[in-house]
């Protein structure tokens, strides 16, 4: 016997397997984690994915992760400002 998800859950696993390092089977298990949870924590976490797409960029001297235009490293008063780091890629540690 073949199962098929309903649309909207497929849709949801199709979408976390476009995720960079989330395989199919990852995909599921976060598409099912979300359905388990109660709506208000799941309007949580999209309004979180939402806020940080809106909000979090890249600074515009060095190319770290900021909320503002200057990362908080660049910003720094004490640094010295005729070296800088670019950053081409961040990466979680």
């Amino acid at each position: 016997m073949f199962f098929r998800y309903t649309k909207p859950l497929a849709r949801l696993i199709e979408e976390f397997s476009k995720m960079p390092g989330i395989g199919p089977k990852t995909a599921q298990r976060l598409a099912f984690y979300i359905l388990k949870n109660p709506p208000e924590r799941v309007a949580s976490l999209a309004k979180t994915i939402i806020e940080a797409k809106e909000k979090v960029k890249y600074c515009s001297i060095c190319g770290n992760i900021t909320d503002q235009d200057v990362c908080e490293i660049c910003q720094n008063i004490n640094r010295d400002k005729s070296i800088i780091c670019v950053v081409e890629r961040v990466k979680r540690a």
